[in-house]
């Protein structure tokens, strides 16, 4: 695990400007800090690399790759590199790239498999590439200014690069506020975008183009043998689990208490021949439902399984919380990664995740639980001919629903424009047979919107112990073709679709019967916990004095809370979480 940043500068950088950098970039046991430049000294490549997996080059030393992240089709990767030469010097996946590079250009990103974010420095044209894996597992910002352009995969050295001057994007908090994360490519920090998932960026001899190397299509199951549609998807995801196992002797499931935890593990089973093992998590506040879920798992496999009970208050999650979420990730999920990431269990070799399996839970579910409310945004969307500012227009109506904002500030939300990034959303829907179609509004959801409330977290709070996660359920060719099949199966209740699905992997009553904990039991038992943490903290002085919301609206729902009178949990947790990215070190003004 290792994180980079790259610049390219249209002047000499500031003095100074490497040491910021250095400092921003979070150092991790046994590694070390490499700078590398262009002979004009105006583009460099940082990284804080692992002991040889983060970091590579050609022999000649022309092209230079920084990996942060995991590579899954490796043996594919490497058997192609080792046709072509044998001049390898080292084992990791990094040094690979950079020969696929030399041989392929920006093409190679479709012989990628993995989660990942990447950086190239391409010194005999004068370049630098960056790109990101199909569904964002890995973030990757880019900042462009007058002085020249920052990108990386630490929000922080992007942000420590001289010219960058973070400000606090209000059309980012609208959205944060409403969805419990800004939509991408949307940060809260004015200036500073994300690349979107699939997506590429190239800076050539200080010209930039921007593209992306794979788009969602959806796959409409209408009119098909249900059986044969479930078998295609069992296929899909089990393909996954076993490239993402391939390199596991003995991987280690995490169970959570869900449904789709249980799926992965007898996924893993089945690819490992049984050689596997499990754990689950005990902390106040891991919902009870959790135990019977996970008993029932493990009765199924009869794995080996162990429960670890995770340490530490309230007060140190949600000071660890604040020191990451630099993102502006939603708080409620960012609890639950940091028990899994803060566990000894989780950070041993070969550990599988379920995160991304709410996709499938709550993609197009109607009515969806918040913070998702999709349906009449796409038949807006549709109705409009396929404009994306339609779609801007419901996210903003949502928000309004959601939460009271000024007057002053209300009146400049209506003449904001629309987010580049639901472009996508537009292609799906203009191609589904009916406006608002379940299946093509929940395939929506998993690829546009959820992957950042369900597997940003996870990996933020992997990333920031040093460990990767891996998360097989999260694959875009199974999420592509297992998230609408599931939903044609199924209609409203997604669980008996994944049940027609997996149901000759576990086709006992007693599995799919028993009481699974849902997405919304983790919030609720972090709203218990939080409410008067968070009361309090949106009362102090400091809070109120930072001018985001008039001070009485938010007395008024502290007061209101407080009494009974008007219950303003999830309010006051976003409003909460926003506190809390307050404190994360930077200055937003």
């Amino acid at each position: 695990m290792m994180s980079f940043a790259g610049f390219w500068s249209r002047a000499t950088p500031p003095p100074g400007s490497a040491d910021r950098i250095a400092s921003a970039l979070r150092r991790q046991a046994g590694s070390t800090l490499g700078i590398s430049t262009l002979p004009s000294g105006l583009a460099s490549l940082a990284g804080v690399f692992g002991p040889g997996e983060s970091v590579g080059e050609t022999p000649d030393g022309s092209v230079q790759c920084v990996l942060d992240g995991d590579l899954y089709n490796r043996a594919d990767v490497r058997k192609f590199v080792t046709s072509r030469t044998r001049d390898l010097r080292t084992d990791s996946n990094a040094e690979l790239i950079a020969h696929l590079w030399q041989a392929k250009g920006r093409d190679m990103l479709m012989s990628l498999r993995g989660g990942y974010a990447l950086a190239i420095l391409d010194r005999a044209n004068s370049t630098l590439f960056v790109a990101r894996d199909a569904l964002g597992h890995r973030p990757l910002f880019v900042y462009e200014g007058h002085e020249g352009w920052a990108v990386g995969s630490d929000l922080r050295a992007v942000l420590a690069w001289p010219a960058t001057r973070p400000a606090l994007e209000t059309r980012a908090l609208d959205h944060f506020l409403a969805y419990h994360i800004p939509p991408q490519p949307l940060t809260l920090f004015r200036n500073v975008r994300k690349i979107l998932p699939a997506g590429w960026l190239e800076i050539r001899n200080g010209r930039v183009e921007e593209g992306r190397y794979w788009e969602p299509t959806y796959y409409d199951p209408a009119g098909q043998n249900p059986d044969e549609v479930a078998q295609h998807a069992f296929s899909y995801l089990f393909e996954s689990v076993k490239a993402h196992t391939r390199d596991l002797d003995r991987p280690t499931v995490c169970l959570e208490g869900d449904p789709y935890s249980a799926v992965l593990a007898g996924l893993a089973s089945l690819a490992k021949r049984g050689r596997f093992t499990t754990f689950s998590l005990k902390h106040a506040w891991i919902p009870a439902e959790t135990r019977s879920g996970t008993a029932a798992a493990v009765a199924r496999f009869g794995c080996p399984h162990h429960e670890e009970e995770v340490a530490g208050s309230i007060a140190e999650l949600l000071d660890a919380i604040a020191d990451v979420n630099i993102e502006g990730l939603p708080i409620s999920r960012m609890a639950q990664a940091m028990l899994f990431a803060g566990s000894a269990s989780a950070s041993s070799p070969g550990v599988l995740t379920a995160a991304g399996g709410e996709l499938y839970w709550l993609a197009g579910r109607r009515p969806v639980p918040p913070p998702l409310s999709t349906l009449g945004a796409w038949r807006q969307v549709k109705e409009s001919g396929g404009s994306s500012a339609g779609l801007s227009v419901a996210l903003r109506a949502e928000f309004e629903a959601r939460m009271t904002v000024p007057t002053a500030e209300r009146a400049s939300l209506a003449g904001r424009p629309g987010i580049p990034a639901l472009d996508a959303v537009t292609e799906v829907m203009k191609h589904a047979a009916t406006p608002g179609e379940a299946s093509a509004a929940a395939y929506v959801d998993a690829a546009c919107f959820l992957p950042d409330l369900f597997i940003s977290p996870i990996q933020a709070a992997c990333r920031a112990r040093g460990f990767p996660a891996r998360s097989p359920l999260a694959d875009p060719s199974a999420v592509q073709l297992l998230v609408p099949v599931v939903h044609s199966l199924a209609g409203q209740n997604p669980l008996q679709g994944l049940r027609r699905v997996f149901e000759s992997l576990v086709p006992e009553d007693a599995f799919w019967n028993a009481r699974w904990s849902r997405p919304e039991d983790w919030e609720t038992a972090t709203w218990r916990e939080l409410g008067e943490r968070a009361c309090d903290s949106l009362t102090e002085r400091r809070s109120l004095e930072r001018g985001l919301f008039e001070g009485s609206h938010v007395r008024r729902l502290v007061e209101d809370q407080r009494a009974g009178r008007e219950r303003n949990e999830r309010k006051l947790l976003l409003l909460f979480a926003l506190e809390l990215w307050m404190r994360s070190g930077i200055d937003p003004r």
